[in-house]
């Protein structure tokens, strides 16, 4: 099996250009993580991880601290998810088969001014 993570978020600003200075892409680092802020829409700044490798190793409780710390600095409403996949051997028929997502897991979590407003864990 074979395991696929991913962290992002978005962070909603009436205005963004405080936010990027007249950058495309900002980064914001938090102890060993850095976070990479770039233009979604007028009024949504993108989240992603610099260093996708670091994904697995960032826990939950991280995660929600980075929302509501990134909330907070912004003074604005953020969410932040992990998705994990776990990929397998699926619809094996006439000696071939499809390796496909087997089970999929996401975490949420969202901030508004440093307050948590929901987190949450489901199987999708």
């Amino acid at each position: 099996m074979d395991h696929e993570y991913s962290i992002s978020g978005t962070l909603w600003l009436a205005e963004i250009e405080p936010v990027l200075a007249g950058q495309e892409r900002r980064e914001y680092a938090f102890g060993n993580i850095v976070l990479l802020l770039s233009t979604a829409t007028n009024n949504e700044i993108r989240i992603s991880l610099k260093d996708k490798s670091l994904a697995p190793s960032i826990s939950d409780n991280e995660i929600a601290e980075l929302c509501s710390e990134l909330s907070k600095i912004f003074g604005a409403r953020v969410r932040m998810e992990r998705l994990h996949e776990e990929y397998g051997l699926l619809n094996v028929f006439n000696g071939g088969s499809d390796y496909e997502v087997v089970t999929a897991e996401r975490f949420a979590c969202e901030c508004e001014n440093g307050r948590e407003i929901s987190c949450s864990r489901q199987k999708i």
